[in-house]
């Protein structure tokens, strides 16, 4: 499991996202950041459920992941 959340978060990193499978159900591990005069600052990584588009906030990726590591048991299938 280590190594998975690894792999995802080094993926993540490198391409500001991440797609993989827990319990064979697609989910996405984003970064997200908006900016500007009119917009509230917001930087945070989401974790997208690809089948029902929701999603949950974590102000760091280590947050995400320990998040992950407590919920998720089957991780598998990391893509970048």
């Amino acid at each position: 499991m280590k190594e998975r959340l690894t792999s995802i978060k080094n993926v993540a990193l490198n391409r500001t996202w991440v797609s993989f499978l827990n319990d064979n159900h697609p989910y996405s591990l984003m970064h997200w950041s908006i900016g500007g005069s009119h917009e509230d600052t917001k930087d945070v990584w989401l974790l997208q459920d690809e089948m029902t588009f929701e999603a949950q906030e974590f102000p760091t990726i280590e947050k995400a992941l320990q998040w992950m590591e407590a919920n998720m048991e089957d991780i598998s299938d990391v893509l970048g």
